[in-house]
């Protein structure tokens, strides 16, 4: 007997058992349980895809509204499982598909996800860019000699790092200021140089320093440069 003609019997008696009210032979009942069982699968991956849009601690509707640029310490702020910092273009576009899939496809929430992402994107590429920045600097104090010069360079790149503590995460910062310090104690152990008092320029009212817990104030504003909410 053919696999064909096995099929055609199973089908035949199955609708003649329903005519007659008969119960199913065992291969279509159990063909009909493995289908629910499929179905109600189905139904708790797309439940647990839901799930994860209100994941984590961003708030999505206030950063889509900002008229400004996410500061980058907002990026610490968690979705979708990560950092904002580590949201990626394959992310962001599972979301949007999540969101179009669980809300109905509602035309304010695809403008709401869009909107958040293109702050996040914005403000991740301005933190790219301060990382070439320190990346720049990490390889010129590789390639510094150990004479006053040196040291001076140093105390400039200490200052400007704190300048742009706003443009950067502390995890960011934190090997810059490492370098620039050990540079510092080789110079003084290499060169009968006298130690300065204090050692960096004073750090500016409310500046957040290298080797702190990096709050900084961006963490309750999440604009910067005129990004207030509305």
């Amino acid at each position: 007997m053919t696999i064909g003609m096995a099929a055609m019997r199973l089908l035949a008696a199955a609708l003649v058992g329903i005519f007659l009210g008969l119960p199913l032979p065992a291969d279509a009942q159990d063909q009909k349980k493995n289908g629910g069982k499929q179905q109600t699968g189905q139904g708790a991956a797309a439940s647990a895809q839901c799930a994860r849009l209100p994941g984590g601690n961003a708030p999505v509707e206030r950063i889509a509204r900002l008229s400004g640029q996410l500061s980058i310490n907002s990026l610490r702020y968690t979705y979708f499982d990560k950092p904002l910092a580590e949201l990626t273009a394959a992310d962001f576009d599972q979301i949007e598909a999540i969101t179009a899939s669980c809300q109905g496809g509602a035309g304010e929430a695809i403008k709401e996800v869009r909107a958040f992402r293109a702050k996040v994107e914005e403000a991740t590429a301005a933190r790219g860019q301060t990382l070439n920045w320190i990346e720049k600097n990490r390889v010129e104090i590789g390639r510094m000699g150990n004479g006053p010069k040196d040291l001076q360079r140093l105390q400039v790149l200490w200052a400007e790092m704190l300048a742009r503590t706003e443009e950067m995460l502390p995890t960011d910062r934190a090997p810059l200021a490492r370098a620039i310090v050990l540079k510092q104690e080789a110079i003084y152990k290499a060169a009968d140089l006298p130690r300065q008092s204090p050692v960096w320029p004073p750090e500016p009212t409310g500046q957040a320093t290298a080797s702190g817990n990096g709050s900084g104030n961006n963490g309750a504003a999440l604009g910067t440069g005129g990004g207030s909410l509305r």
